[in-house]
């Protein structure tokens, strides 16, 4: 990429036997700067769906993550 490229290149990967690696990774021709999250478990993904669930019983309409953390 040049320096007044302004693309963002986005690689995803699902990697077994991780139940939840998420890595933001940005490179330059400097240095990178890496950021993970590293789920143990699946417990985390579960809690989430139930809240999530909960809250949306009673809701109409088309809903977004956005809605539902109150952004």
């Amino acid at each position: 990429m040049s320096e007044n490229d302004t693309r963002l290149p986005i690689t995803a990967k699902r990697i077994d036997p991780a139940p939840g690696t998420h890595t933001v990774t940005y490179t330059s021709e400097i240095d990178t700067l890496s950021i993970n999250h590293t789920a143990h478990s699946r417990q985390g993904f579960a809690l989430g769906a139930v809240l999530v669930a909960e809250w949306i019983k009673d809701k109409k309409g088309i809903l977004s993550m956005d809605d539902f953390l109150s952004f």
